[in-house]
């Protein structure tokens, strides 16, 4: 069967690039589904649609679940968080453009602690600002002096730590809650421990760190202090290889749901990271998405996927328990 021919991308000095173009080449690419994926049996792991949600948005990139069913959207070229409740009904949205606080430049990560407070990736200003749940400012973090590009922020409840991806410098930062700087790791290149611009992260019931690792087309997953890099996949378009790989989600049975926004898909792996199945509507029907990015679970197991181009995130629950 005929295969999609491979992307071809150049990576310019970041100064030449105006900021805007930059994030959207980041975060989407070239945008290309192939008319065929692959054609040998696959298991499919079967999802029900259960609703959408639409806010106004403009390429939403990342969503999170709060504690009490609450769904926050990262809104980031209107600079905003949007704020649902369960059933997808709209509440509110806080912030607005510019420098100051609780104002953002193109964000693009975002987290919720357990009390709650919003965490964002405020990406142009280099920084990340944490807000109360009603979206008032608390703090920031001036991630400056390390000229970060900060695309993804993840906190870990338990220790509190909070975790910063810096596609600028191809590392992972973390910090205390109160904000004083711990550690960091990662470099660029395509060693074990090293990123070529990483993205999205997520952690799993025990605490173990996933990073995707964008243009390397696999997962990288660390220990909680960014020790013992184990690969998730590799590049490629055939069944358990990623393209584009962007939003990662871990579930109570640990399986890790990779969303590939070159092939539109979501790919499934086990807690031993070898391939488990793609997310599918019927037996022999793969779920295709249209640029699917953030990806999160609630606390009733339904997965919520934004589809970034279309202005929407979709909701749905696994039916293969």
């Amino acid at each position: 069967m005929t295969q999609p021919q491979p992307i071809q991308e150049t990576v310019l000095p970041i100064k030449r690039i105006p900021y805007a173009k930059l994030i959207f080449i980041y975060l989407f690419g070239a945008l290309s589904l192939p008319g065929t994926l692959f054609c040998q049996e696959i298991n499919p792991i079967r999802v029900e649609h259960v609703m959408d949600i639409y806010g106004d948005f403009n390429k939403p990139t990342e969503v999170a679940v709060g504690v009490n069913g609450s769904v926050y959207v990262l809104d980031g070229v209107n600079n905003k968080v949007k704020i649902f409740t369960r059933k997808g009904e709209f509440v509110r949205s806080v912030g607005k453009s510019g420098k100051g606080e609780g104002e953002f430049d193109y964000p693009v990560g975002m987290d919720i602690d357990a009390q709650s407070n919003i965490y964002i990736a405020d990406t142009g200003n280099r920084r990340i600002q944490v807000l109360d749940p009603n979206g008032n400012y608390l703090r920031k973090i001036d991630l400056s002096r390390w000229h970060a590009r900060p695309v993804a922020v993840k906190v870990y409840r338990p220790t509190h730590y909070i975790y910063v991806t810096d596609a600028n410098n191809h590392q992972i930062l973390c910090f205390n809650k109160d904000g004083t700087f711990k550690f960091s790791w990662g470099d660029i290149g395509e060693q074990p421990g090293e990123f070529r611009f990483p993205g999205m992260t997520a952690i799993d019931p025990n605490g173990d760190f996933y990073v995707v690792d964008i243009l390397n087309g696999r997962v990288q997953v660390f220990s909680a202090q960014g020790k013992h890099p184990k690969p998730i996949s590799e590049l490629g378009v055939s069944p358990g290889q990623l393209f584009r790989p962007k939003g990662i989600a871990v579930d109570h049975r640990f399986l890790i749901y990779v969303s590939d926004s070159y092939t539109g898909i979501i790919q499934v792996f086990d807690k031993s990271r070898k391939f488990h199945g793609i997310l599918s509507t019927g037996a022999k029907t793969f779920l295709r998405l249209t640029t699917p990015l953030g990806l999160a679970f609630d606390t009733l197991g339904r997965l919520y996927v934004v589809q970034s181009t279309l202005n929407k995130v979709s909701v749905f629950v696994l039916r293969d328990k």
